[in-house]
C-alpha cells in the first residue's frame, strides 16, 4: 500500500512539478522509516524547490545518466487517470495516507517496546501524542 501511494506521489510530482509547494515539511522526517521510493520522491521535491519553474522534461533530463532515467521517462507519460481537477486532492490525500501509516508504524513500534522492555517517560508521552492524533480521526 505504501509503495503504490509513493508511486502515485512520484508520478504526480514529475508530471506536475508545481505541486512541491503543497508538500508539508514533516514528510522529510519519514525517510528514517524506510518507505520504498520515499527518497526518490524527496529528491524530486528538492529539485523542484531549487528550480521553482522546472518542467517535467527538465526533471527527466537531470536523470539522463542514471539508472532511473528510463523509469522517469515512463512515469512522465504514465496515464494515472486522475482528472486535472482532482490531481491536487489526490496528491494531498496520498501524502496524508503516508503520514498516517508512518504514525501507525511508530505507534506499533512503541507498543511492542512497551510490552517487551517498557517505555521511558519521553516515549510514553510520544505514544500518548500519537494515540491522540490517530484517535481523532
Amino acid at each position: 500500500m505504501k509503495y503504490n501511494t509513493i508511486r502515485i506521489l512520484i508520478g504526480l510530482l514529475i508530471q506536475n512539478p508545481h505541486l512541491y509547494k503543497i508538500i508539508p515539511k514533516k514528510i522529510e522526517n519519514l525517510h528514517k522509516y524506510k518507505i520504498k521510493g520515499l527518497n526518490l520522491f524527496l529528491k524530486i521535491k528538492k529539485i523542484c524547490e531549487l528550480h521553482k519553474n522546472i518542467k517535467t522534461g527538465q526533471i527527466i533530463e537531470l536523470y539522463r545518466n542514471s539508472k532511473k532515467y528510463y523509469i522517469m521517462k515512463k512515469i512522465a507519460i504514465w496515464n494515472h487517470m486522475i482528472s486535472k481537477k482532482k490531481i491536487k486532492n489526490v496528491f494531498l490525500d496520498s501524502i496524508h495516507n503516508i503520514l498516517q501509516k508512518d504514525l501507525e508504524a511508530l505507534q506499533d513500534h512503541l507498543i511492542a517496546k512497551e510490552r517487551s522492555n517498557g517505555l521511558s517517560k519521553k516515549e510514553k508521552i510520544k505514544l500518548w501524542k500519537i494515540n491522540k492524533v490517530l484517535f481523532k480521526k
